[in-house]
This record gives C-alpha cells, structure tokens and sequence, in this order.
C-alpha cells in the first residue's frame, strides 16, 4: 500500500452509456460470482451476478406491465430487494424516486407532492403508515414473490439522457432540493470514478441507499468490479459484518472514521495498552521510513476488528481532518478522502490507491473538468445533473455555461489535487466586509482532545464557537474558555472567538451523519 507519489494511468475497464449496460456487462463478465450477501431471517443469503440480472429482468416485467412513464417512489430500510427494485423501476423506463426512509409523515407527503409519485414501493417497516395514504402502493416484501413472465416481450430501447431518478439533497443547508439524474449521469459517474480507484476483494455496504454516495459509490461502483458486496441491514451490527466478511474496503462518511477512532483508543485503554499502542505506532511509522512493514504483525488484533483484511476505507460527505488519515495509516488501513454532490452523480474526485495527498479530496474523475471561479468549484461533464426537477430556476442559478457551481470553496494545486476549504453559504460576513470561513476555524478547533463536534457562527458581528465536548470535558466551561483564549492570541480581532457555547447533546444531523447547520441556530 505505499504510495507511488505520482500519477498513474486510469484503471482499465468498459465504458457504460446506461444501466442496462452494468447489467450485461457483469451478467456476462462475472456470471455466477457472487455479487451480494446478506442475511434474511438469520440465514445468509448470496446472489450471484446472473442471479441479480434475472431478479431485475423479473421485476422489470412487472413494472413495464404496470406503469408508463410514472414517478415511483421507493421507501425502506438497506436491503437486496431495495437495489433490485431501484434498478426496476428505472429499466422499465419509469422514474425512480429515492426516498429518506427516516422522513417524518409531513416531509414524506410534501417530497411525493414535489416529485409528482404516483406510486410507492415500501418495506413492511411502514405498514400501515403508507397504506393510509392516498396512493397507490406495493411493498417490497410482495415483489420479492414476484416471477418473471415468459410471455411478455419487452422493449429494451433505452434513452440514455431521459430523466431516470431523482435524488434530494441532504438538507444540511436549507431545503431539500429534488435532483433529477439520468441514466447516463450515472453510467458515466460509475466509468470515471472507478477510473481512478479500485477495490482489491470484498465491500461491506453501511451507507443509507437513499443518498447517492451511499448508493452510486458505494454499491453500484463496486459491482461494476464485480466484487462481492455484503449488505449491512443496521448499523448495530457493523462491527459484526466487518468481522465476518473480512472487506477489502468500505465507504464512510467521516462520522464512522471517528467513531472508529474512539472506541479503538476506548478499549486498549480499558486494557492499560493505550502506552504500547502510542509506542508500537512510532516504531512502525519509523521502519516505514526504511521500508520495513510490520504493521499486519503489530496491530494484528486491532486490525482483526475489522476483519482483518481491510486495506481503504473511501470516505466523503463532510470534513474528516488528516489527522486521522494519518493514524488510520500508521495501523495499515489507508483512508481515502474523495469529493462529491447529489448533483453529479455523485463523485468529482478521489485519492487513488496509489496517490494521494493527506488533506486533499483526491484527482479529478476521468473525463470530468473542474474549474475554479472566483473560489467556488465547478464541474462540467457528463455527470452534472438534468436539473431541479420543475425548478427552472434553481437550475439556472447553478448551471451557467455548462458548468455547475457546487458552492464549494476549493483549490487545485499543481498535481492536480484538489481541496475544499469550506461552503460558499456557511461564510460569515461581518459588518466591516471581512469574510470568514467558519469550517477552516472548525477544523483548527477540532484537533483539541475536549471536542467532539463544533460549529462556528455569527452573533451580533461576533463569531461564536458553539461545542458539544467530549464525555469528559462534558459542562466544563473553564476549560473551553481557556481553550478559545489560546486560540485568539494569534489571530486578528475580527477572527477571534467571542465566547463559547456548550452543548449537552450532539448537534442535529442528517442519517448521512452530515450536520443541520440550519438548524442549530433554532435550537440556541
């Protein structure tokens, strides 16, 4: 796993216009690999690449049969079924609309009036909570039952720009916005990534479908590689999953790397190993230096936990400092920081497997073109969205000359890396005109042990340092109030801290772990 420090050519592979094209290529490519486990009423389940190509055929059938050209909305919990049906809906030439299973009714029924669903597909999770509801609606365990029809003859014609599905924006900022993606957006999204990173064995899928990192990336990229994918059904039993089927990679939001990073320092501690932990890192990092690699002997039982043969993990969705970057690699594990958005399908850019640099999102995908205007990053190619579905004007507002405007600040530096210093809406203007970006005082405070999590804001033309600290420095306000006097002393007046605010609880988040800065100023 050391790194090459320089470029590299692109991962050889096929180039896919649509999803009927995944299907045959790894139908035909992998055939009775297997492509998915998961458990079902406690008994584990495997189904190869030929199994899913006829489960969506069958579903596929159904669909056609049923419905033209309809929104169909698609609710429930990580599963098989869920994918098939995804993958149905859409190869059937009707819309697929993701849903946020997490959704309280009132949001639910507005995000079906938005997208214009006309049906839904749910998880008996939500019976009868969608079945009171005025639509039409199948749930997911009836589909599973359903067999392909050796009939019905079925056009596979397929228009690789029309609209496919439709995601909706996290929300961290603002409203849900519904993105509308193609076929082709995705295809395309799926052949640049992969371009530039490749798994070397197994995935274990943890992120929430309906997102199209948790979706896109961390599911149909994988499978595009042929590589065996195991379901995660909840998150209680990560760690479970990790153990038993060994992955090669997994894809995170930052949320997990730290979590990770806590409960690994929260046992050897309570084993009084947290000494020889810090010891055997530096000797590590230091037969590094010379080539020396003893990190699979020294860190064995660390590394067991997660399986024992994870070599990346893939993280986006939000900051993640290097430090981790950093720690993760002294035990052999390589995290890899990538970028993206809903609305480009959704990844930008990566580190690869053999070059990156700490800090950094990683290169820019295959035949996609960022440009930096006036701080912000754009991207142009065949990734960026159809638009804001019956929004015309939100869509104009970000796509001007083929160019997305992400909202993004960021730079590329002279590799080509690139990095994203903060969100163009999070600036903070002063009275005086100063702006100031709140993420890059975020990430200097977070290195401090005392923190958890932090959010910085304006009050009354004053920067206020909002913290939920960590279990043990939980209410101790001399302590952060000493903390911010540090960091004041060598930044200019209207860059210092006015006070600090302390948090009993963790901020309000998306099920992405991403969190609601919209709604922290509601709640203080």
């Amino acid at each position: 796993m050391k790194s090459l420090n320089k470029n590299y050519e692109y991962y050889k592979h096929t180039k896919i216009n649509n999803l009927k094209e995944l299907l045959d290529l790894t139908s035909n490519n992998y055939q009775d690999n297997i492509a998915f486990c998961f458990y079902q009423n406690n008994i584990k389940i495997k189904k190869s690449f030929n199994d899913v190509y006829k489960d969506v055929l069958a579903l596929r059938t159904y669909f056609s049969c049923n419905y033209k050209n309809k929104h169909i909305a698609l609710i429930g919990e990580n599963s098989y079924i869920w994918i098939i049906t995804f993958l149905a809906i859409i190869l059937s030439g009707n819309v697929c609309v993701v849903m946020d299973k997490d959704v309280d009714e009132k949001t639910l029924v507005k995000l079906l009036k938005l997208s214009d669903s006309k049906v839904i597909c749910y998880s008996k999770y939500y019976n009868p909570f969608i079945e009171n509801m005025n639509y039409k609606s199948i749930s997911l365990e009836e589909l599973t039952k359903i067999e392909e029809s050796k009939n019905h003859k079925i056009d596979f014609q397929i228009n690789d720009d029309k609209e496919a599905a439709i995601f909706f924006t996290s929300g961290t900022t603002g409203a849900n916005k519904a993105v509308v993606l193609s076929q082709k957006n995705m295809a395309r999204d799926i052949y640049a990534a992969s371009s530039l990173f490749k798994p070397d064995g197994s995935v274990v899928s943890v992120l929430p479908f309906h997102h199209a990192f948790g979706l896109i990336t961390s599911i149909l990229k994988p499978f595009y590689y042929g590589k065996e994918i195991f379901l995660n059904s909840s998150l209680k039993y990560v760690l479970r999953d990790l153990k038993e089927n060994k992955p090669d990679t997994l894809f995170v939001v930052p949320a997990f790397v730290e979590t990770f990073y806590r409960q690994i320092w929260k046992n050897v501690k309570s084993r009084h190993k947290d000494k020889l932990l810090k010891y055997s890192l530096k000797i590590s990092n230091s037969l590094l230096k010379i080539n020396i690699d003893l990190r699979k002997i020294l860190f064995k039982e660390i590394l067991e936990e997660f399986g024992g043969n994870l070599h990346y993990i893939i993280c986006g969705g939000a900051y993640l400092d290097k430090k981790y970057v950093k720690w993760f690699r002294g035990l052999g594990i390589e995290i890899l920081n990538g970028y993206g958005i809903t609305e480009c399908s959704p990844v930008v850019s990566v580190n690869r497997n053999l070059y990156y640099r700490d800090g950094s999102v990683g290169q820019i995908c295959r035949d996609v073109e960022v440009k930096i205007i006036d701080n912000e990053v754009c991207v142009k190619g065949d990734i960026v969205m159809k638009g804001y579905y019956k929004d015309k004007k939100a869509t104009k507002e970000v796509i001007k000359d083929g160019y997305f405007y992400t909202g993004d600040l960021g730079y590329l530096d002279k590799d080509g890396f690139l990095f994203i210093t903060g969100r163009k809406k999070n600036i903070i203007i002063l009275s005086n005109g100063e702006n100031i970006s709140p993420e890059e005082i975020e990430s200097s405070l977070l290195k401090d042990k005392g923190i958890m999590e932090v959010i910085v804001y304006e009050e009354g033309n004053k920067l206020v340092a909002s913290i939920y600290p960590t279990e043990e420095y939980l209410g101790n306000q001399e302590y952060f109030d000493n903390l911010i006097y540090k960091y004041n002393r060598n930044k200019p007046k209207n860059h210092q801290i006015a006070f600090v605010k302390l948090r009993m609880e963790e901020f309000p988040k998306n099920n992405n772990r991403k969190i609601l800065r919209s709604k922290v100023r509601e709640e203080e």
